[in-house]
């Protein structure tokens, strides 16, 4: 009876202790990492559609920070995932062969996953193989990626105003195309023209906007956002960017230097404008005299015929040998009646030789107004010919060829021409 008893005590005693361990060990920590799965176990990252990407899937049981990489044959470390935090959850990550712009070439791998807890710094980890078999490795081309010119003044004088960025692609890719600068700070070139109008392109868009562009010649007509009225990137030395990725995640990125020198919104304003006398006969001279000003922070260029000249009033700047040029800033007169097929027939510069900068460009002296200096301007029409009427009136204007009239129809004026 007492050995039945030490017996029975004995039994329920390991009873209790299997209990007891049973209960520590279901106290324990559970897995950070589980229920890894990459699947499948061979990838071709071709851009095929088939077996073109591997599915990473994995569950955390703690906030943690995550990293994956892969392995090759000669010990070669390829990191998709660098220490990125996670808190605690359910994950899936879609790796279709590329890191870092570049797709992985043929051949066996060891893929890595691994876990860091947050709280504690404890580590777990898991992996297995992945066969990699007919990649397209090959990055797309740029070709003949050219900016031109390379230096680029954004101010609406007709000279070097816009940069032609162009190249040619032989395939469909994703690009960025984008101006940058010594800080990092990006611009925004639009779109390119072969992607519709122009007129599209917002200087104040997003500069890493992604464009989807076919094989053939892409080219960018970059102004630096001036034709929209905005004010161009400032002067400095730039670098033009163009990133190309293929549909197999392959990337190819170039660059070219581009300097902006002397950008700016060109301002000019007529202060002042008289006609004098307001009556005349046939054969007497109409003085004008104008008072103008640049406002703004650039110079204007500007071009003749000088201050002074004497226009028969049947002729115009063309037929003087001034002909119009794209970029220049003129004061004009007009009237009624006229029919020469051009607004404000008459022009002239604004300012005297002396008065303004001169500049050799291309071997040729070119005139320009600089900010803030006020000149006056005096012109002649004699009137050789009947007007169409008898009392016209005539007016004044700042002109900005090619570009707006800047101040239009000032200072109207009746001139009694009697004949």
């Amino acid at each position: 009876m007492i050995t039945r008893s030490i017996e029975k005590e004995f039994a329920t005693r390991s009873v209790l202790l299997t209990s007891l361990l049973i209960l520590l060990v279901g106290c324990g920590p559970q897995a950070l990492l589980y229920d890894v799965i990459l699947e499948p176990s061979t990838i071709s990252p071709n851009a095929d559609g088939q077996q073109d990407v591997a599915r990473i899937q994995y569950k955390l049981s703690r906030p943690a920070l995550i990293s994956i990489y892969f392995e090759d044959d000669a010990g070669l470390r390829y990191v998709f995932r660098d220490n990125n935090p996670r808190p605690a959850g359910e994950y899936e990550a879609l790796f279709g062969g590329a890191i870092d712009g570049a797709v992985l070439p043929e051949g066996e791998y060891t893929w890595y996953i691994g876990a860091v807890e947050v709280a504690s710094g404890r580590a777990e980890s898991a992996g297995g193989q992945l066969t990699i078999r007919a990649p397209d490795d090959q990055p797309p081309q740029l070709i003949d990626f050219t900016v031109f010119p390379e230096v680029f003044t954004p101010n609406q004088d007709g000279l070097d105003d816009r940069v032609s960025i162009h190249f040619r692609l032989e395939e469909a890719v994703r690009a960025q195309v984008y101006l940058e600068d010594a800080g990092g700070q990006r611009y925004p070139l639009g779109k390119p023209l072969s992607a519709g109008p122009q007129e599209e392109f917002d200087p104040l868009a997003n500069p890493l906007q992604i464009l989807e562009l076919e094989p053939g010649f892409v080219q960018f007509d970059y102004d630096g956002g001036i034709d929209k009225g905005v004010a161009p990137p400032p002067d400095g030395d730039y670098r033009v960017v163009a990133i190309a990725t293929d549909r197999a995640g392959n990337e190819n990125r170039q660059e070219k230097p581009l300097a902006i020198r002397d950008g700016g919104l060109p301002l000019a304003e007529v202060k002042f404008v008289e006609f004098s006398p307001t009556t005349l006969a046939l054969g007497d001279t109409l003085h004008i005299t104008f008072i103008v000003e640049n406002v703004g922070s650039i110079p204007i260029r500007t071009t003749g015929p000088p201050p002074g000249t004497t226009y028969p009033a049947s002729q115009n700047f063309n037929t003087l040998g001034f002909y119009e040029e794209p970029g220049a800033f003129r004061l004009g007169v007009d009237f009624e009646g006229n029919s020469f097929g051009r607004v404000y027939s008459y022009r002239w510069q604004l300012g005297s030789r002396a008065e303004l900068e001169v500049r050799v460009v291309d071997g040729r002296e070119v005139f320009y107004l600089l900010p803030g200096r006020r000149v006056t301007v005096t012109g002649q029409i004699v009137i050789d010919e009947a007007p169409p009427r008898s009392g016209p009136h005539f007016w004044a204007g700042l002109v900005h060829e090619d570009v707006r009239i800047v101040n239009d129809r000032l200072s109207p004026t009746l001139i009694d021409i009697g004949f």
